[in-house]
């Protein structure tokens, strides 16, 4: 079986699609299957494809209709090829435009977008994205200690950490009302190589938030200074519907809160795994819950069935059963 991923592959970016093409073309090399990657911001790119002639096309994009379109045109030279479609994070699209341009098989990952996609009468698998359970892993507390002292935290304070773009949608005055508790220290991580919101970033910093917008090769430091994770993002638009920082957060071992966003209730139970919110006086308790220090939660246990490993044995499993149905000739 032939595999052929299309999507936008610059190495030099750390963005969410981006991670989850190269994620599961890194994988899928040590799967037996032959595959191959191809950068779709690169001319001619469907030359490329028609020349490794897969037996199945799996576009890692938002499906847009400028996506969709693609999607089709590539499939057309490829007439023997399956495609399919990673809904990662989907724009709102007419659902004629994706009936006309839909493809094989559109890997879900909330309920939303299976119920979006299924009432337009195309076919879909559930498949989430993972996590580098290798890099992410939680170190012990003298490392913990070391790592506050490098990154000048003060050892008497909560760290609330969060993983962002700086925009309006993350909902940053969750944050700056978190600050408002002075035992509190709020951290916002965000992007370089993404355009900001001055406006959010003045005031996360007016309210006391420490904001750090850099590039961390080593992020999984920042996660284990952290004394607790929380993604308060109800906005869809916001981020991709598995949100990685959640995952990674999990498996470094941080009690994580979050809102019941994209295919996080789908993967996890309430308390058990995560501590799922509402509004903030839930949020509030959460954190309270944390500091408590009596939380059972075993993040990085409940999120080890979701390794880029073993998403990408699902994966593999959803190609066969495609592979093994031809389209009619």
């Amino acid at each position: 079986m032939r595999v052929c991923l299309v999507g936008d592959f610059d190495t030099s970016l750390d963005e969410g699609l981006r991670i989850v093409g190269r994620s599961l073309a890194g994988e899928l090399r040590d799967t037996g299957i032959i595959s191959k990657q191809v950068n779709i911001r690169h001319p001619f790119f469907w030359s490329e494809i028609y020349r490794f002639r897969p037996d199945i096309i799996h576009y890692i994009l938002s499906p847009s209709f400028a996506g969709l379109v693609t999607a089709r045109i590539v499939s057309t030279i490829n007439h023997k090829a399956r495609t399919v479609v990673s809904a990662i994070h989907p724009d709102p699209i007419d659902r004629r435009l994706i009936r006309l341009f839909g493809p094989d098989l559109v890997l879900v990952q909330s309920r939303e977008s299976e119920i979006l996609f299924t009432s337009a009468h195309l076919p879909t698998s559930f498949l989430p994205n993972g996590v580098d359970s290798v890099k992410f892993h939680p170190f012990d507390a003298h490392r913990r200690e070391e790592l506050k002292k490098k990154y000048s935290i003060p050892p008497d304070k909560f760290v609330i950490l969060h993983l962002a773009s700086l925009k309006k949608e993350r909902n940053p005055e969750a944050f700056e009302r978190l600050q408002e508790d002075s035992n509190n220290f709020v951290l916002i991580v965000g992007r370089e190589n993404e355009k900001i919101d001055t406006r959010v970033l003045a005031q996360l910093q007016q309210s006391g938030c420490r904001v750090w917008i850099k590039h961390f090769p080593n992020i999984e430091e920042i996660y284990n200074i952290a004394d607790c994770y929380v993604f308060p993002v109800t906005h869809k638009a916001a981020c991709i519907e598995t949100p990685l920082s959640v995952l990674e957060a999990m498996s470094c071992d941080i009690p994580t809160i979050t809102t019941r966003f994209g295919a996080l209730p789908r993967l996890f139970k309430d308390t058990d795994d995560v501590l799922f919110v509402d509004n903030d006086d839930e949020l509030d308790q959460a954190i309270a819950t944390v500091k408590k220090g009596t939380l059972q939660t075993k993040p990085r246990e409940a999120v080890l069935p979701y390794s880029w490993k073993r998403v990408t044995e699902r994966l593999v499993h959803i190609y066969e059963r495609l592979y093994a149905n031809p389209p009619p000739q």
